[in-house]
């Protein structure tokens, strides 16, 4: 075995980024000498609607979480300021009260519509109610937003606005782009996007990491209400209403979800396009926006962005990372969480789990002790693959007790289960398909429970980033999420059918590895499979299953001698 040194840091801030901050400070100082004042005055609001639609896909582009409802943050923004300077109150305090509401509510809203019981779309239903409910209470509640009306804001100027918004902007955009998404939440950001399910199976909990970006996503689109409100001149319920709310859908949709060019593109075309298109065609405009939005979906899912970038050819790691810095970072040398010695890897005590009326695990006794190896077998539907999602996490039991390391995990969301080190591998290889297989490495490196040296057969996968994990052929993915999970340095790793797809031969030099592995990191290995010359060459117990009992358990050659097994599996092998 051989310690590969990770690929050179990427800079937080490479030439290209140098290169797009000056030419966008020199576009923002010299707008107002190149452009009249109406130009100009289109430019700022399509500042501002851009921070908007950043805010949106700080949620939706960068997380999967849609919010059909958006326009209420921004609204709350905007009314913050329009009410602070309606009673002379500063505009400052204003907006960060508005600002305060906004978190609170993304905060409720994200733990309601992600927990783990919320359906996928949960959270589009109580944006969509939070929007419609806002844009109720802006018009009722006369005292505070006089109604339908509005609320005039001052504006200090068109060239002062444009200076007002440009900076704010800049700094805005700057600020979250260089500590959040050139940091851990973007790296972990892209990694729930495209694998919710692996990502929680490396210690990151995609409940947490969604509903922060909800949060940061009300947050920005609040700052954007608060800078637009002066811009606009006239706050009126419509600001927060469903038709804002589409229109910000439509920016981020046609520029490039996941891009900050993409979105501030998107923004500007379709506002300074619309205002024109307004002037010409009144209100059908609304008509070809929603034609738009079909088209761009259909044909265009990228974006305006995605079809640059497709003509330009760009890095496939850089366009896959979404501007991340997906590096892996020195892991701990000792595990991030230690158990006493003596406390067993696995102990699974009585375990029941049924689906409705049908019993699927039976009362389960296990113990799988450090440094084993223990081979799961029996006919299909002996549930053994659920008694491996329930010691994983994927399933809670009926009834019963689950141990990992000395610790009651019974009712442990996966992700802390993980943190203990338990690794997992799938029967369908789990990856991030839509990142490079060297990415792949680096973020199960990034998050990982301790320093680990790969067998050279797995460390090649650091190397490979000029592919994607997708495009690899079934052996090697399965080989990737094999040395993503060793990478990761478990203490323990649950495999369910590794050698599934494999010739003999692979499947043999498969079952070797892990031997191997075994041998040299310590771990434990508890592993669901079919083939019985694998068991044969890795099992130290095996451990029989029948009708979601434990029917016995020994060696092979014990295990095979056993009439019971023999009539409830190995005769009909």
């Amino acid at each position: 075995m051989r310690v590969i040194s990770p690929s050179r840091p990427e800079a937080r801030v490479a030439i290209r980024h140098w290169v797009a901050l000056s030419a966008a400070a020199v576009a923002v100082a010299a707008a107002p000498f190149v452009l009249p004042s109406y130009p100009l005055a289109l430019l700022t609001l399509a500042l501002a609607y851009g921070l908007f639609a950043f805010g949106l896909d700080l949620s939706w582009g960068r997380v999967g979480v849609v919010s059909i409802g958006h326009a209420a943050f921004f609204g709350i923004g905007a009314y913050g300021v329009a009410i602070a300077a309606d009673n002379e109150v500063p505009q400052l305090v204003g907006g960060l009260g508005a600002l305060v509401i906004s978190a609170l509510i993304a905060l409720l809203i994200g733990r309601i519509g992600l927990g783990s019981k919320a359906l996928a779309s949960t959270m589009a239903v109580i944006t969509l109610a939070l929007t419609l409910l806002a844009e109720q209470g802006a018009r009722s509640w006369l005292d505070l937003t006089n109604g339908s009306n509005g609320i005039f804001v001052p504006s200090p100027g068109v060239v002062a606005n444009f200076y007002t918004t440009g900076i704010l902007v800049f700094v805005i955009v700057v600020a979250i782009w260089f500590f959040l998404l050139r940091g851990r939440l973007g790296r972990r950001a892209v990694a729930v996007r495209f694998n919710e399910h692996r990502t929680e199976h490396l210690g990151v909990s995609p409940i947490r990491i969604k509903v922060t970006a909800f949060v940061l996503s009300a947050l920005v689109a609040t700052a954007a209400g608060a800078i637009a409100a002066p811009i606009m001149g006239l706050v009126s319920p419509g600001t927060l209403g469903i038709v804002m709310s589409t229109q910000v859908l439509v920016w981020v949709a046609v520029g490039g979800k996941g891009t900050i060019f993409g979105v501030f593109l998107g923004a500007g075309v379709v506002t300074i396009g619309q205002q024109y298109l307004g002037d010409a065609i009144g209100s059908w405009y609304l008509l070809v926006l929603g034609v738009v939005f079909i088209l761009v979906v259909k044909f265009a899912p990228a974006g305006l962005v995605g079809i640059l970038s497709g003509l330009l050819r760009r890095n496939v790691s850089r366009a896959a990372s979404q501007g991340a810095i997906i590096d892996a970072k020195s892991a701990p040398d000792t595990p991030k969480h230690t158990t006493p010695d003596s406390a067993d890897a696995i102990r699974v005590t009585e375990m029941q789990m049924a689906f409705g009326a049908v019993p699927i695990i039976n009362g389960v006794d296990l113990t799988v002790a450090r440094g084993e190896i223990v081979c799961l077998i029996g006919p299909n539907g002996a549930g053994k693959t659920t008694l491996l999602n329930l010691i994983a996490g994927d399933l809670a039991p009926t009834s019963g007790r689950i141990e990992v390391l000395g610790q009651d995990v019974t009712r442990w969301a996966p992700h802390r289960r993980a943190r203990l080190g338990l690794g997992r591998l799938f029967q369908v290889p789990s990856l991030y398909p839509e990142l490079t297989p060297q990415q792949n490495m680096a973020f199960a490196r990034a998050e990982a429970f301790r320093a680990v040296e790969l067998p050279d057969e797995l460390d090649r996968f650091s190397a490979m980033d000029d592919l994607l994990a997708g495009d690899l052929s079934l052996a090697d993915q399965r080989s990737l999420e094999l040395a993503m999970t060793i990478a990761w340095g478990p203490e323990i790793v649950l495999l369910d059918e590794p050698a599934a797809g494999l010739s003999h031969e692979d499947s043999l030099r498969l079952a070797s590895l892990m031997r191997r592995i075994n041998v040299k990191l310590g771990c434990t290995l508890l592993v669901v499979e079919h083939d019985m010359d694998i068991v044969r060459e890795l099992a130290d117990r095996v451990v029989v299953l029948a009708n979601g009992r434990v029917l016995t358990v020994g060696t092979m050659d014990e295990v095979a001698a056993h009439d019971d097994v023999r009539t409830a599996y190995l005769g009909a092998v």
